[in-house]
């Protein structure tokens, strides 16, 4: 959508990946929240850049992109974003089960939460932004003009996963319990739970593409004025 549109993205869930690699790059104790705290607030600089490029064509040397103690995130045309700390891509590393499961212990602690609520809204600037998470509506931007609760199976979810991660089939059943434990955490959890904003619509991708669901999405953007015919993708 956000590529679309050439708009911002904003993908919430990435910050707390990115933390909980560093706070295993750097040998902090996860439990350690006033490290996680100092890390994040003098230690590493998280930069972002805007959307609708193609990270490919950039010139990833340059100082700006390596400078000692910084994790650049960019946002991509062609992919959802690249990842980059001290000039070495961990786009990959940030997104493998390891750091995910690192990564949902690390969003759990209320005081992590509040401090990256901060970094997340600089990124509502012009033309727009498309941010991705499960308190985007109910505690990050609580006045979005349009709000999604997208939803899927868990089985869905798990081969999307199986895919995005190339990983056989012999693991589907281990990931799709692990989204299902996921969900059962996230949505008890006292602080910020995954569910939907009252105002929000409620969308179910399970059977549809990521085409089809891009399309309702627009639709539903247009209902609202956010967006015209003319909007075209970048």
């Amino acid at each position: 959508m956000a590529n679309k549109l050439g708009w911002n993205l904003l993908d919430s869930g990435l910050l707390y990946r990115i933390t909980a690699f560093l706070v295993k790059e750097l040998g902090i104790d996860v439990d350690d929240i006033e490290s996680i705290e100092e890390l994040l607030s003098r230690r590493v600089k998280i930069a972002h850049f805007n959307a609708g490029i193609d990270a490919s064509q950039q010139d990833w040397l340059s100082q700006a992109m390596v400078t000692n103690d910084s994790v650049v995130v960019l946002s991509d045309s062609l992919r959802q974003s690249y990842v980059r700390w001290n000039g070495n891509d961990i786009t990959e590393t940030v997104r493998s089960d390891p750091i995910s499961r690192l990564a949902a212990r690390v969003a759990a602690s209320p005081r992590v939460r509040q401090m990256l609520i901060p970094k997340q809204r600089e990124r509502c600037e012009a033309p727009g932004l498309v941010a991705d998470g499960r308190d985007m509506g109910t505690v990050i931007f609580p006045d979005a003009q349009l709000k999604i609760f997208l939803e899927a199976s868990a089985e869905t979810r798990a081969r999307r996963r199986l895919q995005q991660l190339k990983l056989p089939e012999s693991e589907f059943q281990r990931i799709r319990e692990m989204m299902e434990e996921r969900d059962r955490k996230d949505s008890l959890r006292e602080v910020a739970p995954a569910i939907p904003a009252e105002d929000s619509v409620c969308l179910d991708s399970s059977n549809l593409s990521i085409e089809q669901t891009v399309a309702e999405v627009f639709r539903l953007a247009q209902q609202r004025n956010l967006v015209d015919d003319k909007s075209e993708s970048r």
